[in-house]
């Protein structure tokens, strides 16, 4: 019956994935009106731009085009919904990786972050109207990546759109380069976490931002939705301020209506299709339950291969629990929620700007190093804490290393069976990979819901994965003992469903109220409220949008390890399979600040 009900489950992740990323694909190309290509622009030696190309069917002549450019850290996928929607209107569209990121080579701002060599391939295409071009760039796109393209042919475009971005780069007043920016609007969140990019402490003031008006050619305090100066002449400005936040922007009715009768008012040609007409959420809905289907898979798959002649003996007997009851418990679950929150801002603040350990060869981007500090720390809090709770308490009730996870009965390690708990990590993740890698490569959509993103590796990226490994180790053996030995709840004695609840929440619980925290202020018009230095701004609004994603995968972490503990008595399999997950995950979607 367990086999049964595991391969029914099994052939359900399958379909989610699999179906999902039809889904996700169909409308992706318009239901079929739009064709969809990832190309290759080769623009100086040794520097690839990696791109989707829409090509609406429909279209017979030259058409108005649109450069779509992601945001830092980020990859061409995040523009999808946005590419999409103009497609649908008879744009050409390019949505490209900036150097350093997705498939582009370099590192991160090389080449003018690969802006330029965008531009210039969208005007050599010959179904291509070079009059009526126009730049939308979300975040760092906009201020680095449309910047680059405006700088290198400012008369190769007609009207550009700033999405949770600006003309000047982050902390800077220099706005020499605003006479090349023509027709331009920007959209600014009043639900932002990096208000400080342009000035400003909260969303809400981006209308008297120091380095928009200026641009506005005014010193009053900018009308919302007002168009400023002249189309016909270049020098159109707008701003608009949807109720939404950073990372929001590129997953937002409001925002992507905006680049839209933006660009319908600037740009010559298209359809006139409302803006209002979006059909990217279907998308959205597809490529989520994909990225559902890639999680679930990882039980039932992992069941079945725990059954085979080859796995079978990593099946151990459920070690007896001699871990924390009553209030000890509710004090360990309370260290395990809080201390990674408590670090986190730090870890930001002393990673971001002047790290401590900077991009190298061995962990080569900034984002993912930021991580892997705080889960080195975290680890290692969490192994001191583990040896006093053991000679403090434990261990006068008769807990030994068998107890947590690690050694059978006799205390012997057996290295043959940790390699193979790693084999078996690897061979539970290999088919979900090699389906992400075919609806990448066919479908082109990845696995999907806004800022949770799964993609495939590049060889670089897999390099960087097998560099990051180890570190990561570091934090997620430990965490695996302290939820297997030290805090399981009601001493074990839990359905396996309610301690994996349990266990969940106990590892999100502090994230969501660390989140709450910044979002709340910013939700109800006010600013961040861990400081007012711009520096800690800055870290806490970059730390916000990076926290997001663990609401959904620490959950799946401490699922993880449940599930596997209660299946092989050990934490190898579970800790393994985290490890190569979270890695994976974070290694092929980070951008690289040093070349490999």
């Amino acid at each position: 019956m367990k086999t049964s009900k595991n391969w029914m489950l099994l052939y359900l992740a399958i379909i989610l994935m699999v179906g999902g990323s039809l889904v996700g694909a169909w409308v992706n190309a318009g239901f079929g009106r739009v064709k969809v290509e990832e190309v290759s622009i080769w623009h100086a030696p040794g520097f690839k731009v990696s791109a989707y190309l829409y090509t609406p069917k429909a279209n017979t002549g030259k058409a108005p085009a649109i450069l779509a450019i992601h945001g830092l850290n980020n990859q061409k996928n995040h523009m999808a919904n946005t590419a999409l929607e103009f497609a649908r209107r008879g744009y050409v569209v390019l949505s490209m990786d900036m150097s350093g990121h997705g498939r582009s080579t370099a590192k991160n701002l090389d080449h003018g972050a690969g802006g330029p060599a965008g531009l210039a391939y969208l005007r050599s295409l010959p179904n291509v109207d070079t009059q009526n071009i126009g730049i939308v760039g979300m975040s760092q796109g906009g201020f680095a990546g449309a910047m680059g393209a405006i700088t290198s042919n400012p008369d190769g475009y007609s009207s550009v759109f700033f999405m949770e971005s600006e003309v000047n780069a982050p902390g800077s007043m220099d706005l020499s380069a605003a006479p090349l920016v023509k027709n331009a609007a920007f959209n600014i969140g009043t639900v932002t976490e990096l208000g400080v990019m342009i000035f400003i402490g909260k969303g809400s003031d981006a209308p008297v931002s120091p380095v928009l008006q200026p641009l506005f050619n005014t010193t009053d305090p900018i009308e919302v939705g007002k168009v400023y100066g002249s189309i016909e002449e270049g020098t159109a400005r707008i701003l608009y301020q949807p109720w939404e936040n950073h990372a929001g922007a590129t997953d937002s009715i409001p925002a992507i209506a905006n680049a839209l009768e933006w660009m319908q008012l600037t740009l010559e040609g298209g359809n006139g299709l409302s803006a209002r007409n979006q059909i990217w959420p279907v998308k959205l809905i597809g490529t989520a339950l994909a990225l559902f289907g890639a999680m679930l898979f990882l039980f039932p798959m992992g069941s079945l291969l725990l059954e085979t002649r080859y796995f079978n003996d990593l099946k151990e007997k459920l070690p007896e629990y001699r871990g924390y009851e009553g209030r000890s418990w509710w004090i360990g679950a309370l260290l395990t929620t809080a201390i990674g929150p408590l670090l986190y801002l730090f870890v930001w603040n002393h990673m971001f700007f002047v790290p401590w350990i900077t991009p190298n060869r061995l962990w080569p981007q900034n984002f993912t190093n930021v991580y892997m500090v705080w889960s080195m720390l975290c680890g290692g809090i969490a192994v001191v804490l583990m040896i006093l709770g053991h000679y403090t308490q434990l261990k006068k009730k008769g807990a030994t290393v068998a107890h947590y996870g690690l050694t059978d009965s006799s205390r012997t390690f057996d290295g043959m069976k940790i390699l193979k708990s790693l084999g078996f990590a690897i061979c539970t993740l290999l088919p979900v990979y090699l389906i992400l890698v075919f609806v990448d490569g066919v479908w082109k959509v990845d696995f999907r819901a806004w800022v949770v993103t799964l993609l495939p590796f590049t060889g670089k990226r897999f390099l960087a994965f097998l560099g990051y490994l180890v570190p990561f180790a570091l934090y997620f053996i430990p965490q695996g003992i302290v939820l297997a030995g030290f805090q399981r709840p009601k001493q074990g004695k839990l359905g396996l469903g309610r301690e994996m609840a349990i266990n969940a929440v106990v590892m999100t619980l502090g994230a969501v109220v660390w989140l709450l925290f910044l979002y709340v202020p910013l939700m109800v018009g006010g600013s961040i409220i861990f400081g007012s230095n711009p520096l800690i701004q800055t870290a806490a609004g970059m730390g916000g949008i990076y926290y997001i994603p663990l609401l959904v995968l620490w959950p799946l972490v401490a699922c993880i390890y449940t599930y596997f503990f209660r299946k092989t008595g050990r934490v190898y399999a579970g800790a393994g399979i985290a490890t190569l997950f979270i890695v994976w995950y974070l290694s092929a979607a980070g951008s690289f600040a040093v070349m490999l």
